[in-house]
């Protein structure tokens, strides 16, 4: 998956630097770059009056949008096509890949969270549960189809097509996928913890986010195909909306039911 130069007797672009310290350097502004734009182009939800719930898919849309402009910024400053991120329609052995990767991730989230219980470890929040623990449940049925439309294929878009493939061209596969996710989980820092200030809970969340994002970096290595992941990541976080949704609606009822019948 290396991506340097064709010919070796001219200098590497940028991006063929074969360095990994380079490469690193160059992952990380990425990655930064990537939480930057975020930042700015949510900036309008600040100053516009919306409702909470539409102020929160509007910022989450635009902040998806920062990773994709990121990975444009590198494309683009490297004359790269899109054909260096690797999208091709999925064949029917890489859709089963998808379901099986997408049960993959649930178990191990239930595992992961099992045995963070039993050590009696903490776990971060984080905006999506705060808002829908407030009563705006309706953040949670709208983002079952933003994970695949919007979330999956952003996140996926950065650090699996261009970072991961990157850092591909100056170290062996395992590395690359290890990079990625520790630059994937630091990504996620400031949501988790505004949400939950406990340096244990968010360290604890992080690292379970790592390996998430592990097994995604494993399943575009092992496809090839940037949509495979892609999915994987948007089915298995409107998944887990999905059940919250059901959870906590539930709750409410149990709740109401439990008021009437005073």
């Amino acid at each position: 998956m290396s991506h340097q130069s064709a010919d070796p007797d001219q200098s590497p672009a940028p991006d063929q630097s074969p360095n990994p310290a380079r490469r690193v350097g160059v992952a990380t502004g990425l990655t930064l770059l990537g939480v930057v734009l975020s930042v700015l182009l949510s900036i309008p939800t600040l100053v516009v009056s919306l409702a909470p719930t539409a102020e929160f898919v509007v910022a989450l849309v635009l902040s998806e949008l920062g990773f994709v402009g990121s990975a444009l910024v590198f494309l683009r400053a490297t004359g790269n096509g899109v054909d260096y991120l690797r999208i091709r329609t999925p064949s029917r052995r890489a859709l089963g890949i998808v379901i099986g990767g997408t049960v993959a991730l649930f178990v191990y989230r239930l595992v992961a969270i099992s045995m963070a219980q039993q050590f009696g470890l903490p776990l971060a929040g984080n905006s999506v549960t705060q808002l829908a623990e407030e009563g705006f449940l309706t953040t949670l049925v709208l983002l079952i189809p933003l994970s695949v439309l919007v979330i999956g294929p952003a996140e996926e878009l950065l650090f699996r097509g261009v970072i991961q493939s990157y850092l591909d061209g100056a170290f062996s596969r395992a590395p690359a996928v290890v990079l990625t996710s520790v630059l994937f989980a630091l990504v996620h820092l400031p949501t988790t913890w505004v949400a939950t200030p406990d340096p244990v809970a968010v360290a604890v969340t992080l690292a379970i986010l790592f390996g998430l994002s592990v097994l995604l970096g494993y399943f575009f290595v092992w496809t090839e195909n940037l949509v495979v992941p892609i999915l994987i990541h948007g089915l298995y976080d409107a998944l887990l909306f999905a059940i919250a949704y059901v959870a906590l609606s539930s709750d409410v009822l149990n709740e109401a039911v439990a008021v009437g019948a005073r």
